[in-house]
C-alpha cells in the first residue's frame, strides 16, 4: 500500500514537471509578418500584427513554413539567412537592427531602411518580443 502510494506521488510529481517544461518552452506567440525585402546580405520583416507575446523567431518560423525565407540556427543564434552563413571566425556575420526604439541601441549601431532608421537589438530574435508596424532588419556585415 505504501509503495503504491509513493509511485502515485512520483507520478503526479512527473506530470507536474513536464506540465512546468511546456508551460516556458512551449510558447507559442502568435504574430504575422511580411518580408518586405530579401536578398542575399539584407532581409526586412513588417510586423504587422502581434499579441504581444511573439518573437522575431515566431514571424520568421511561419514566413520559413511559407517557403518566403530560409534560415537556420546554432543553439538561438542565426548560423545562416539563405545561403549566406555567418563565418568561422564570426568576421562576418548576420546583424540584427529594429525601428522598435524600446529594443535599439543606437549606441551598438544603427542601420538606415528607406529613411527609417533602425538601432542594434538588445535582444536576440528568440527573445525580441515584436511590436506591430516595426521593422526587424538582418544585415551581413563583415568587419
Amino acid at each position: 500500500m505504501r509503495k503504491r502510494r509513493w509511485i502515485t506521488f512520483f507520478t503526479l510529481i512527473c506530470i507536474a514537471m513536464l506540465a512546468a517544461v511546456c508551460m516556458t518552452s512551449c510558447k507559442d506567440g502568435k504574430a504575422e509578418g511580411r518580408l518586405v525585402e530579401n536578398t542575399e546580405t539584407l532581409v526586412v520583416i513588417e510586423v504587422t500584427e502581434t499579441d504581444g507575446e511573439a518573437t522575431l523567431f515566431d514571424v520568421m518560423e511561419i514566413l520559413q513554413e511559407e517557403g518566403k525565407l530560409t534560415y537556420t540556427l546554432s543553439g538561438t543564434m542565426i548560423h545562416s539567412i539563405g545561403e549566406k552563413e555567418n563565418a568561422a571566425d564570426f568576421s562576418a556575420c548576420w546583424m540584427l537592427y529594429t525601428s522598435d526604439t524600446e529594443m535599439g541601441n543606437t549606441e551598438w549601431g544603427t542601420y538606415d531602411y528607406k529613411g527609417t532608421s533602425c538601432a542594434s537589438a538588445i535582444l536576440g530574435g528568440d527573445a525580441l518580443t515584436l511590436v506591430k508596424g516595426a521593422y526587424y532588419v538582418w544585415v551581413y556585415t563583415s568587419f
